[in-house]
């Protein structure tokens, strides 16, 4: 839609004048290290987060959207090619509760464990969470649904999870490259038409498994079919755990256990650089602060707990 200047110039007035020094220019993710980079989740951007298989980048994703729902209200819909509604359902009680994920799974619950879910689960249910587990997905079925739940649920962001399992039309491409390169052009224009987030999951390929790379560290290259995975998003960021690599402590001696660095590679609306947050894997849980005392990271949560 073509805008005469003067509308747009008092947009820009209105929203400077709504905006101080120490607000975000977008929705708090719930993670103050990254809204400090990252400025929040702007609306009509594509947020790409990328991690290896195992990482933990799933689980951060619905500790982003616990964040956003549970504790904000901010209607957000979840896309999940991978998991089941039920999975993700779980993935939802365990990482807002802090309840064992596995044990969750099993139904093997202690007495206190029931007594959170007991007490807990109304505020999880009386959020603006909306999922949607369908297996195979084409981009024009995602810009439909997206469409869908804007208008009908006023949702503000949208997780996709994750890009690799989406597809063009069938037929439409024999190359797969291109075939991705059209599909986060698309949902570039999506966030752009319907002024929301989409915040994409992506996987890796195996350079990031390269042994001669310190301590792992993902970079933009990684990005499996990039292509233009990486021109098309405002923010590329990665999950990254160095005790996944059985690394313990960083160069100078720092405790890298139960800790996850948001690693920030790209950012078209500002900074870039590393969040740390604190993990709990066994409840796929992620913190501002760390929620141990003394040697209780060493003693209480394992480091080869489940992560996703």
């Amino acid at each position: 839609m073509v805008k005469d200047i003067k509308e747009t110039m008092a947009d820009f007035k209105k929203r400077l004048q709504e905006t101080n020094t120490d607000s975000l220019i977008g929705l708090s993710t719930g993670f103050e290290k990254l809204d400090d980079i990252i400025g929040g989740f702007v609306e009509g951007t594509l947020v790409t987060i990328g991690g290896r298989t195992g990482i933990g980048k799933t689980a951060f994703a619905f500790n982003l959207l616990k964040n956003l729902t549970v504790d904000k209200k901010i209607p957000s819909l979840y896309i999940s090619l991978e998991s089941t509604e039920q999975l993700c359902v779980n993935t939802l009680i365990a990482c807002t509760l802090g309840i064992n994920y596995s044990k969750l799974l099993r139904g093997q619950l202690l007495i206190e464990e029931w007594e959170k879910i007991d007490n807990g689960l109304a505020a999880i249910t009386d959020t603006p969470v909306y999922l949607d587990t369908k297996s195979t997905y084409t981009i024009d079925e995602i810009y439909k649904t997206v469409e869908e739940t804007v208008k009908e649920r006023q949702v503000k962001v949208v997780f996709i999870d994750y890009l690799q399992l989406i597809f063009a039309k069938t037929g439409f491409f024999e190359n797969r490259y291109l075939e991705l390169n059209y599909i986060t052009r698309r949902l570039k224009a999506l966030a752009k038409e319907f002024n929301i987030t989409i915040v994409l999951l992506s996987q890796l390929n195996r350079n990031a498994e390269d042994e001669n790379r310190s301590e792992h560290r993902p970079v933009l290259t990684d990005l499996r079919d990039s292509g233009t995975i990486c021109d098309d998003s405002d923010v590329v960021c990665f999950v990254h755990r160095p005790e996944y690599y059985h690394i313990y402590e960083d160069e100078k001696g720092n405790d890298m256990r139960n800790k996850a660095m948001i690693i920030v590679a790209k950012n078209r609306l500002g900074y870039t650089g590393d969040a740390t947050l604190y993990t709990n894997m066994s409840t796929l849980s992620f913190f501002n602060e760390s929620p141990y005392k003394g040697y209780e990271i060493k003693e209480m949560f394992p480091t080869d707990s489940l992560a996703f």
